[in-house]
């Protein structure tokens, strides 16, 4: 009914534009959440645990989806077990200029260049906290960090920190994405000379406020870019091992453009289809790296997931959850359902 009936209506509008309107619509209709969760919700959930977090399912919806934390129980109506929420920065900012949102409807693809378009970290947490009245404790919140545009890339720590401090309360774990194609020179942050620092730096607030909370440390994922070499990926295995990170996402978004069926010239992040492989192949050598390390990391597979088929090459890939995103808006809600419930 999705593919035949509505996705089309949805494809005759503007990618962004119908996107704020079904968050904005579906924020402010709670009356239909128990229909969906009836008509969606997977009917068996097996528990993934992950470090002290415990998932109702091993599915959650990447980064992306829902920027300002409007639509929690929306995702948890679902049937997700968990939700990323943002790229959050600690000020609000517009991102770059519209179009920004391109379909590649022959490829089953998305090309993105958003830019960190946000409310910022006070208003996100604010949205999240009162979202939570309502919601399982069992459903988890992740929130997604980065900097914001004009912050300098040697001073980038401080925004990651500054996030991490305002959200704190809000988030059940962190994600700090220094992947994105769409803030100019936000990828440098994977290289060692300062993703070190950066990783400290959080790590050590990290413990700072647990201390002071008395309360267990917040876990810390790190979402990596699919275009790295293989010694590039070794480095921030290590460093994220080093800094005791609870875990690696791979991947975020593909700058390159190989074997498209569609031709185009938009910059910007690719996510769909044509990124499976590539991210399948970085998580492959996290996960060899994992079984060689004694302290193995939590892995968390994003990239190209449209079946049961594909889900289940992440897992055995490496990764003890998966996430989607393009493959929710190409295929619909019953995703979820269709991959775990068969």
């Amino acid at each position: 009914m999705y593919k035949l009936l509505i996705r089309p209506v949805l494809f005759l509008f503007d990618a962004e534009t119908i996107h704020d309107f079904v968050l904005k619509f579906f924020s402010e209709a709670a009356f239909l959440f128990p229909l969906l969760s009836k008509i969606y919700s997977p009917k068996k959930n097996t528990e993934v645990s992950a470090g002290p977090m415990v998932f109702k399912n091993s599915i959650g919806l990447a980064a992306g989806f829902d920027k300002n934390g409007i639509a929690l129980r929306l995702c948890q109506a679902l049937g997700f077990s968990h939700v990323e929420i943002g790229t959050v920065t600690p000020l609000a900012q517009k991102g770059n200029s519209r179009p920004r949102i391109f379909r590649l409807k022959k490829d089953s693809a998305i090309i993105n260049r958003l830019g960190f378009n946000n409310q910022g970290a006070d208003a996100v947490g604010k949205n999240i906290l009162n979202s939570r009245k309502f919601i399982n404790p069992n459903f988890i919140i992740g929130v997604n960090i980065g900097k914001n545009k004009d912050t300098l890339i040697k001073d980038a720590f401080k925004d990651y920190t500054m996030c991490f401090k305002k959200l704190y309360d809000a988030a059940d774990y962190f994600t700090l994405n220094v992947s994105s194609p769409n803030t100019e020179g936000l990828r440098e942050l994977q290289e060692e000379r300062y993703l070190d620092n950066l990783l400290y730096e959080v790590q050590n607030l990290n413990k700072e406020i647990s201390k002071l909370k008395n309360s267990a440390l917040k876990c810390i994922f790190l979402k990596i870019a699919p275009d790295l070499t293989d010694s590039a990926i070794e480095t921030i295995f290590k460093l994220a091992v080093k800094n005791k990170l609870t875990g690696i996402i791979a991947t975020n978004s593909t700058v390159k453009r190989l074997n498209l069926k569609e031709q185009t010239n938009e910059q910007g992040g690719l996510s769909g289809k044509p990124l499976k492989s590539m991210s399948d192949k970085v998580l492959e050598k996290l996960d060899s790296y994992n079984k060689n390390d004694s302290y193995p990391l939590i892995l968390i597979g994003v990239g190209g997931v449209f079946s049961k088929k594909d889900f289940e090459d992440k897992i055995s890939s490496g990764a003890s959850l998966v996430q989607i995103y393009t493959g929710f808006i190409y295929e619909g809600p019953g995703i979820l359902k269709r991959i775990l419930s068969g």
